[in-house]
């Protein structure tokens, strides 16, 4: 099959890109599904914003401009249903649900009448955004794919957790004022002399109630490449997120995790469903615990070796192969579906 997949995020990028600039999650998750559906045997061509064609390990990047001139069998689309609409050559069309679609937010951004002209199939990266989605839309199935991890933190040595040291790895909206405070209330710093690394947050940017909140044994770090993370987390122990609501797979958590990381969290969002309570973290019940169990994974050597072997399972679970086998045993069960018996 010839299976065309749509990108339209605002990033300006191509499989060239240098992975220094550290492509955003949309981004690398397409780039990395296309090179594994190609490893399977089909012709996979990948759209987004850039003004050149280039071909990389076997995956034909185009600019998205060239949409209504590729024809392809499958037509794939990262989060906008509109693009889908006029393809030529009447495609199976594949609605890629990253980010959550209230119905509010897909009535002002002119989602809804392409979903009920289509009625993609719509795809989800976890079992908590399949549940939000509204069953107002008329997507001709609903199916659960969760992402793969990439190699970087698959290969990688892991954390010999040797050191009281923390991370926080997300956008500052989604919680980083609440593991500040919870960091403060576990008395991690003041006991044991540990840290909380805040990846991707420059101090100078914090918004105004995460900045009142800043306490000591807290560091912030710019944005790195996976490679550069993957080596960041060696030494550390484990990670402080309490969720996000607007987050349907959290990748950040399981890169953690297959470094070895258990995580502590408040279950919010993708959360529930990221870590498995005394398996991989721990999932807290309010703000009190969840500074609570920082402070026990800090202290127990015995917990922590427990979780962390958990949290190495996602090493061999979540691969892009995997989610590969997924995509192409939905795709090529739709289009045999459609062919005469």
């Amino acid at each position: 099959m010839h299976i065309l997949f749509i990108c339209p995020t605002r990033a300006r990028f191509d499989l060239a890109t240098p992975a220094s600039e550290g492509l955003g999650g949309i981004e690398s998750t397409n780039i990395e599904l296309c090179r594994a559906l190609v490893r399977r045997g089909h012709a996979v061509t990948l759209l987004t914003h850039t003004e050149r064609a280039v071909e990389a390990d076997g995956v034909v990047n185009r600019p998205l401009k060239e949409l209504r001139n590729i024809r392809a069998d499958v037509a794939v689309s990262s989060n906008d249903p509109r693009l889908l609409e006029g393809l030529a050559g009447d495609p199976r069309t594949v609605l890629w649900m990253h980010n959550p679609l209230p119905v509010e937010k897909a009535l002002r951004r002119g989602y809804v009448l392409p979903i009920l002209r289509l009625a993609p199939d719509a795809v989800f990266v976890g079992e908590v955004a399949e549940r939000a989605a509204s069953r107002l839309y008329r997507f001709r199935s609903r199916m659960v794919i969760p992402h793969g991890l990439g190699e970087a933190f698959r290969t990688a040595p892991v954390s010999d957790g040797g050191s009281p040291v923390f991370v926080f790895a997300s956008q500052q909206q989604r919680g980083l004022d609440r593991t500040l405070r919870a960091w403060h209330e576990s008395g991690v710093y003041r006991a044991l002399g540990g840290s909380l690394r805040v990846y991707g947050t420059a101090q100078e940017d914090l918004r105004p109630a995460a900045a009142r909140a800043l306490r000591l044994g807290v560091s912030f770090h710019s944005r790195l490449t996976a490679e550069q993370l993957a080596q960041a987390y060696r030494g550390c122990r484990a990670m402080l997120y309490p969720g996000a609501v607007d987050e349907t797979f959290c990748l950040a958590a399981a890169e953690a995790q297959a470094m070895g990381l258990p995580v502590v969290t408040l279950g919010i969002g993708a959360l529930a469903e990221r870590v498995r309570h005394g398996i991989d973290g721990l999932v807290a019940r309010d703000d009190r615990e969840f500074a609570h169990f920082a402070a026990l994974l800090a202290r127990d050597d015995d917990l922590w070796r427990h979780l962390h072997e958990g949290a190495l399972l996602q090493r061999a679970a979540l691969t892009w192969d995997r989610a590969a086998v997924l995509w192409a045993s939905l795709l090529l069960n739709q289009r045999d579906a459609q062919a005469p018996l």
